[in-house]
């Protein structure tokens, strides 16, 4: 009798869970989501946010988070006028969907948590500003940016498609010129249209594959289950279409950037980001803020279980690939050339291991949950802090 009521007890628990999730889901779809926040028409004085959105977007889990852009568009509920007060470090969050907080609410982003802990030390705030990619980032930091004055300016840096993005609008005739010695930005004319560059077809090496590619795996699990161990792991998907694929630059999964021995053309793209990053090097020099880089590891790069869903979905050989290798190539660059970068991928695996519980959203989204967020904050506090001290 024990025996049947407990699995009549778990039966019904397990069938109001599926109805929840059946009935909230129609009313999540229903909302606002992240684009509703970026504006329609491009770059604007804060970037790519949409100036005084205001609204309740869909949080990936079947609930909303709230999210308020100010009226410069940054994503900040206070307004940020173009002279901070007197004694006030100013400091410029720059990034994508990360540093934009995709799905995680106005107080849990990272920046957000930066600003509450500088604002203890001192007067401090954080303008969160969405430039989608490195090389638009600096045009629009040096046309815009730099005349909200910022004391120190972040650059959030993904590694699963800021490489690929910054190669590919630098590829002749791409759409921006950094050039050295100067390494001055310049906008040209458009260029070939991705699907028509012969990178962007280029594919995973074959002798770095072990099996076949899996259809986009789809979670099966008790929901029960979910909510003791969190979600099952499951691969980052591609930018080619709802499945997977093994394309060398994919712009999503970023896998060909962990080659161990990657072929010429990732040489090519890495030393592309490299120069954009040199770019806002003179530009800091020339305006005078502090810069410094903040790398975003893939979820498969930090968190075990989902490199291991990588490589059986995508039929991978798994002595070709390190998940780290963009993350420790990206550090050396920026230490040779004198350039502060903080990695908090130890800090994201550790509270993984510390918790149990992924530091990233479900259904192989490659973006931090609000934990994930946090892990984020802890690891930069104190150079940042150190940062904005340099600037007093």
């Amino acid at each position: 009798m024990v025996l049947v009521s407990s699995a009549l007890a778990l039966g019904v628990a397990e069938g109001l869970l599926r109805l929840r999730e059946r009935f909230r889901a129609p009313a999540a779809k229903s909302g606002l989501d992240y684009g509703d926040a970026v504006r329609p028409d491009g770059l604007g004085p804060g970037g790519l946010l949409k100036e005084g959105f205001e609204g309740r977007v869909v949080n990936g889990l079947g609930g909303t988070v709230f999210w308020r852009n100010n009226a410069q568009g940054f994503r900040r509920s206070l307004d940020s006028p173009e002279t901070p007060l007197p004694g006030v470090v100013r400091v410029l969050s720059m990034g994508d969907s990360f540093t934009a907080g995709y799905r995680v609410d106005q107080e849990e982003t990272f920046s957000r948590l930066l600003e509450k802990d500088l604002t203890l030390r001192g007067p401090a705030e954080v303008l969160i500003s969405d430039i989608e990619e490195p090389v638009t980032g600096l045009l629009w930091l040096d046309r815009s940016g730099t005349r909200f004055h910022p004391s120190v300016v972040l650059l959030g840096v993904t590694l699963g498609n800021d490489i690929a993005q910054a190669g590919l609008v630098l590829d002749a005739p791409g759409s921006y010129r950094i050039e050295p010695p100067a390494f001055h930005i310049e906008q040209a004319a458009l260029g070939l249209t991705l699907e028509k560059r012969n990178e962007i077809h280029a594919m995973i090496p074959e002798e770095c594959l072990a099996g076949t590619l899996a259809e986009m795996p789809l979670r099966r699990r008790v929901r029960l289950l979910d909510l003791a161990l969190g979600m099952p792991a499951q691969p980052i998907g591609s930018s080619r279409g709802p499945g997977l694929s093994r394309f060398l630059l994919d712009g999503v999964n970023g896998l060909g950037f962990c080659l161990v021995s990657p072929p010429p053309l990732v040489d090519v793209f890495f030393e592309r980001l490299s120069r954009t990053l040199l770019g806002y090097r003179a530009l800091a020099n020339e305006r005078g803020f502090t810069f410094a880089v903040v790398l975003f590891p893939q979820r498969y790069a930090v968190q075990e279980d989902d490199w291991n869903a990588t490589v059986a979905a995508y039929g991978l050989r798994q002595s070709c690939f390190d998940p780290g290798a963009p993350a420790r190539r990206l550090r050396a660059f920026c230490a040779r050339e004198g350039i502060t970068c903080f990695d908090p991928s130890d800090a994201l695996a550790a509270a993984r291991h510390r918790s149990g519980r992924s530091q990233y959203l479900p259904g192989g989204d490659m973006h931090w949950n609000a934990n994930g967020h946090r892990a984020v904050f802890e690891a930069l506090r104190e150079g940042v802090h150190a940062l904005c001290l340099r600037r007093e």
